[in-house]
């Protein structure tokens, strides 16, 4: 059982059921896209990726819904050039957590949310929870991005095993932007 003493969410979910239609229109106004998505510019565009484990990876990262999120459409071959997986990464920022928050999911059975509360100084990290759908199991991940130059940069990934963060791949990612494509 759960504690029962309402939250402020509660209350202002409440508040809307009580005096609100749900069919009316919604009370806070669109604000904007907010400016911290400009953070995640450096995805943007083709990118060619080659993993340090063979697999290549093409990937086109477009702004989508005017520039709220951003979606990652992929696909990835072994080593061999046979096909691996397709998939696709949605990134957005919630104004609510103060946190770029992703979801990713591919035809794998790859699945997964991840967080991050954007650069620190030179890099940049994902963390969370997905289920890893080569290995069968869900775990913690971490992708860390540091960039090179402006058309290039590097992912480590990481898994979380027995409370200590493993390196999982490095991917060599270089970008053409969307304003040359």
């Amino acid at each position: 059982m759960t504690d029962s003493t309402p939250t402020a969410e509660d209350e202002k979910v409440a508040d809307y059921l009580d005096n609100h239609r749900p069919t009316a229109r919604p009370v806070k106004k669109d604000t904007g896209v907010s400016p911290r998505m400009k953070e995640l510019d450096f995805l943007l565009g083709r990118m060619t990726v080659s993993f340090d484990t063979g697999v290549k990876m093409e990937a086109l990262t477009q702004p989508i819904m005017g520039g709220h999120y951003y979606q990652m459409d992929l696909k990835s071959t072994y080593a061999d050039g046979s096909p691996k997986l397709e998939g696709k990464w949605i990134i957005g920022w919630s104004e609510v957590d103060q946190h770029f928050e992703s979801y990713y999911v591919d035809t794998l059975g790859t699945l997964g949310v991840s967080t991050s509360v954007g650069w620190q100084g030179d890099h940049l990290e994902f963390i969370g929870e997905h289920v890893l759908g080569e290995v069968g199991v869900r775990t913690r991940s971490k992708d860390s991005y540091v960039p090179i130059d402006e058309r290039h940069f590097k992912l480590e990934a990481y898994v979380e095993v027995n409370g200590e963060w493993k390196l999982y791949d490095i991917q060599d990612c270089h970008l053409t932007p969307l304003s040359e494509l």
